[in-house]
């Protein structure tokens, strides 16, 4: 009798758990994830160029 029982709660854990994974919410990213993203990588950046001609001007 005591391994039907268990049997019986280990079927009705299985569910709750089931239900638990098929009802949660799928995981978005929206657009303040990308900037997060975006911001946290690394951005080379380069001076401006600059043309000199005859005396230096």
């Amino acid at each position: 009798m005591k391994m039907k029982k268990f049997g019986f709660a280990s079927v009705i854990a299985t569910g709750f758990a089931a239900a638990l994974v098929g009802l949660a919410a799928p995981a978005q990213a929206d657009i303040t994830h990308h900037d997060w993203v975006h911001e946290i990588q690394q951005h080379a950046s380069t001076g401006q160029v600059t043309s000199t001609f005859g005396n230096g001007r």
